[in-house]
């Protein structure tokens, strides 16, 4: 089974500030957002707040946002684009996405590409129910709730911050761009 990160590494961007521009543009009022994501920015820069508040105020719009679902099938019939091409070509079957992302959001995606999903439990009025963004070392937790005791051969990402899936899974690659690279393998950092 092969793993992967969503945002910047098979989707070219970041979905759910693609979300949140995509809404905005056809509800203007939800510019008046702007301010909560400068003081999150600002307090998670002072690490005054953890990543995983500084993620969930970045979300709080999604609870503005009216018939949050249409909005999710309209952005995904204009984005489903920017899925990158080198993972098109190696798509399979058994794939799956681990990411950050509310769930809501990242599912159709995945249900697009025929592939499985973990992402964050946050619901379509912003409310946070798994208390944690599946993000880091919560991740590779997340994985072993879902598939228990089942091997991940390999783990691509674009982000540090998953270095425990790197080193949970057999072989580890690193995403830039549309560059793929080793990184590591079994557990061990491959420079």
């Amino acid at each position: 089974m092969n793993g992967y990160d969503f945002d910047n590494t098979i989707l070219d961007g970041n979905s759910t500030r693609r979300f949140a521009f995509f809404c905005t543009a056809r509800l203007p009022y939800l510019i008046i957002f702007v301010p909560v994501i400068v003081i999150a920015s600002l307090l998670r820069a002072l690490r005054i707040i953890s990543m995983n508040k500084y993620l969930h105020m970045l979300e709080w719009f999604i609870a503005l946002v009216p018939n949050v679902d249409k909005f999710v099938i309209k952005f995904w019939d204009k984005n489903m684009k920017h899925i990158k091409p080198w993972y098109l070509s190696q798509r399979h079957d058994d794939d799956i996405v681990i990411s950050a992302s509310p769930y809501f959001l990242v599912v159709e995606a995945c249900k697009r590409l025929g592939v499985a999903c973990i992402a964050t439990n946050l619901d379509t009025h912003a409310r946070l129910n798994g208390h944690k963004h599946v993000y880091g070392k919560e991740k590779v937790t997340t994985y072993k709730i879902v598939y228990e005791d089942k091997p991940l051969t390999t783990y691509y990402s674009d982000s540090m911050s998953d270095i425990p899936m790197f080193m949970f899974a057999e072989r580890g690659y690193f995403v830039k761009g549309h560059k793929v690279k080793l990184l590591y393998e079994n557990g061990e950092r491959v420079d």
